[in-house]
């Protein structure tokens, strides 16, 4: 707003030449030659002096009741362009596996609401494959979840590594594996539940290679999916299906009424790298890069916590 005016409101406000001076922190004259120099240019007079100081004239109040309206869309416009600007600086699309988003994500995402509330957060929590496709797509900007070895390179992606974690084997309290240390043979022999979409169409995503396209992951007889984590959980309560997912969250799914299969000794799933994948293009963004780096230092430290106890 034009600084005159500024010192127009002000005065009319204050009912005072020096008590605006104060408010604006300038000097008197300053105030009366800028005055001045707007009455000459509109050929009224704007104040009218008084016992206590000045006060407005019929034109004067004409131009007080305008310039008001015009401060108020001006500090309307000034804070619409500042929320304008947080949101393309700060607003972020992420994707997350639900081992990640109850883990850690969920309450980092509350506490940058906190921050940042004029700043939207998008969450695709689902299954990493569907998230590398909206990756892909452009649709988010990154996404948490397990490394996917043989990533084909022509997808112009990075990972980012934060720590390590197993797969584990869940099942409902009572079934038949519960009860002592099993084989992968024995596990293999009953159905699987899978959080996420039927992963043939994601195949895209993989390099052509046989024996990855073969492994028993790839391939394991699946008897239900869904992309809500509740519906699994419901399914496996109610029948012999085994649920594969993250043996971080075993106490989150024995509070639901699972229980994790115990391997023989002789078998151990091999811990598999988690971290963030992005596209390249992010790792000199300067808006992404903080951004990755602050979720990647988050990861690490609490997978850090879940091995000391």
């Amino acid at each position: 707003m034009d600084k005159i005016l500024q010192q127009f409101l002000a005065i009319a406000e204050c009912g005072s030449f020096s008590r605006a001076a104060q408010l604006l922190n300038v000097t008197q004259p300053t105030l009366t030659f800028n005055i001045k120099k707007l009455e000459e240019g509109l050929g009224v007079t704007l104040f009218k002096r008084t016992p206590r100081g000045v006060a407005l004239t019929p034109y004067g109040m004409t131009l007080f009741e305008n310039a008001r309206i015009m401060r108020k869309l001006y500090d309307n416009t000034i804070g619409r362009i500042d929320r304008q600007r947080i949101q393309a600086e700060h607003a972020i699309s992420i994707g997350v596996g639900y081992t990640w988003w109850l883990l850690f994500l969920r309450d980092w995402a509350f506490e940058r609401r906190q921050t940042y509330p004029d700043a939207p957060i998008h969450i695709s929590v689902g299954n990493q494959l569907r998230c590398m496709d909206q990756l892909l797509a452009g649709e988010i900007s990154m996404f948490l979840g397990h490394e996917t070895t043989g990533m084909a390179a022509e997808f112009n992606t990075r990972f980012v590594p934060f720590g390590y974690a197993r797969q584990g084997y869940f099942v409902r309290r009572g079934h038949p594996l519960s009860d002592k240390p099993q084989g992968f043979e024995d596990i293999h022999a009953y159905p699987f539940v899978v959080i996420g979409s039927p992963e043939q169409r994601y195949e895209r995503l993989f390099l052509r290679d046989p024996d990855m396209l073969s492994s028993p992951h790839l391939k394991m007889e699946t008897s239900f999916s869904s992309n809500s984590m509740s519906a699994c959980v419901d399914y496996v309560l109610k029948s012999d299906g085994i649920l594969r997912f993250t043996s971080v969250l075993a106490k989150e799914l024995a509070e639901k009424g699972l229980q994790q299969i115990t391997l023989r000794a002789d078998l151990e799933e091999r811990p598999a790298r988690v971290g963030i994948y992005a596209t390249n293009s992010t790792e000199h963004s300067p808006l992404l890069a903080p951004l990755i780096e602050e979720i990647r230092a988050l990861g690490a430290s609490k997978l850090a916590q879940i091995e000391l106890h």
